[in-house]
């Protein structure tokens, strides 16, 4: 077996046991597809790779392109796999990781059937070798980058309560059980007494532990801590719950959570809550996102508020689905040369104020704003 091939195999593996527990059946075969692109020993890894929609055909083998999704149903489809997350316990750091994989996905300006998929952190983790060693040297520092955001929550199950959290801000809403919470969290723990406590000595062996799920042994102690639901809301949740809304460094708000049963059980829990966007840590593409709407009449505050309410992905979806600027715009014959207005896309109609256009009809959620 190749290094490559070996390499795929054990992505798969966790893969199909960890990350793509949401993902569809078509995402999960899109990221095989990249992983049988990706040179996963590249020195000079960039930390993206280019889906192509007709290699993917031929990787499929489909040969009829009405028997699958067109080009711009697959950039939706992988644009999705922005809010597919995953988790992983970092033995040789001890701590339990919540990441998220693909961070942006774009079309190819010169061809619209590829698209440019850019890893996020983890992402790049998994699938490029450059990226998985500098981890494993890096995670030997006692806390992740979102823990030294929030040193000053109480506890360190408050601090991995809001890293998972986290991890679902474009979304706002997290829906978990109460057992898979629970040992997230810490408080259902498997204790094994035999366990070898063998220093890790190479990066390659830590490097095999963060791929790898251990088969637990027989001899294993399940532990639960406020095992009672009045006694884990009381003492833990509520609490949590107030602290986080509170503390006005955190970039979430609004934090509610909803219990769900079975028959009389409480069985899982729904959290939602809103993103605190601030102008001073936007991105850079939300940056730019902000003054291109801003210029076109819209206010900053709304701007800010669509931001975190919808994603720069999402507004501009919108803005090519509903409006395209003056095409005569060059053309000096045209009554229309060097106007700088938008027409309606369904009527074709000017749009004779733009910002009203964004208020009425393009955003309807910035009348609850």
């Amino acid at each position: 077996m190749t290094k490559r091939a070996g390499n795929y195999l054990i992505q798969s593996n966790y893969f199909t046991k960890s990350v793509l527990r949401d993902a569809s059946e078509m995402q999960k075969e899109i990221l095989y597809y990249l992983q049988s692109e990706i040179d996963f020993h590249d020195p000079n890894a960039t930390g993206s790779v280019v889906f192509n929609f007709e290699k993917f055909l031929k990787y499929k083998n489909i040969k009829d392109k009405k028997n699958t999704y067109s080009p711009s149903e697959f950039f939706y489809i992988i644009n999705g796999l922005r809010n597919i997350n995953g988790v992983f316990y970092n033995k040789p750091a001890k701590k339990t990781v919540f990441f998220n994989l693909v961070d942006s996905v774009e079309i190819n300006d010169e061809d619209t059937n590829e698209f440019t998929i850019r890893f996020a952190n983890f992402g790049k983790v998994f699938f490029f070798e450059k990226f998985a060693l500098e981890y494993v040297e890096s995670s030997k520092v006692p806390y992740t980058q979102i823990e030294k955001n929030i040193i000053d929550l109480k506890g360190d199950k408050r601090k991995k309560f809001f890293e998972l959290l986290s991890q679902y801000k474009e979304t706002g809403i997290y829906r978990v059980s109460i057992e898979e919470f629970k040992m997230l969290l810490g408080f259902i723990e498997f204790i094994n007494n035999n366990e070898n406590q063998e220093d890790i000595a190479t990066k390659q062996m830590q490097l095999e532990l963060l791929f790898n799920e251990e088969t637990a042994p027989i001899d294993v102690e399940r532990v639960e801590y406020l095992k009672v639901w009045s006694e884990f809301k009381r003492v833990f949740l509520d609490p949590a719950v107030e602290e986080i809304n509170k503390n006005s460094k955190l970039d979430i708000d609004n934090l509610i959570y909803i219990p769900k049963k079975t028959g009389r059980k409480i069985t899982a829990i729904e959290f939602r809550f809103k993103k605190r966007i601030r102008k001073e840590s936007l991105s850079e593409e939300e940056i730019k996102t902000m003054n291109y709407f801003v210029a076109y009449g819209m206010s900053e505050a709304q701007a800010l508020f669509l931001l975190q309410r919808l994603g720069y992905t999402e507004m501009y979806r919108r803005l090519n689905q509903m409006i395209t600027f003056n095409s005569q715009y060059d053309n000096k014959d045209s009554p229309l040369y060097r106007r700088n207005v938008w027409f309606e896309n369904i009527s074709n109609n000017e749009i004779k104020n733009l910002g009203g256009f964004f208020y009425e009809k393009m955003f309807p959620e910035l009348k609850n704003e």
